[in-house]
């Protein structure tokens, strides 16, 4: 087993994350129940193209699964 050499520098970094303030943190969406959490393997090359788009690509591939299912969101 290879032997760990621990720095100060990565304690002093250790140390800073453990102390940051939680609001630093990562952060859980709120749900209110008309969200299902779920894994789904989805081909990389739809994802791709998504990601491509920029920011908000995850609301963009929830719309075009809304309207591949033709679903209304608002009725």
């Amino acid at each position: 087993m290879a032997k760990v050499v621990s720095t100060r520098a990565t304690g002093d970094l250790v140390q800073q994350v453990l102390e940051r303030p939680r609001a630093l943190k990562k952060k859980t969406l709120p749900s209110d129940g008309s969200t299902t959490k779920l894994t789904l393997n989805v081909d990389t090359d739809v994802v791709d193209w998504f990601k491509a788009s920029g920011t908000g690509w995850r609301a963009r591939m929830q719309d075009a699964l809304r309207n591949a299912t033709e679903l209304d969101k608002d009725a």
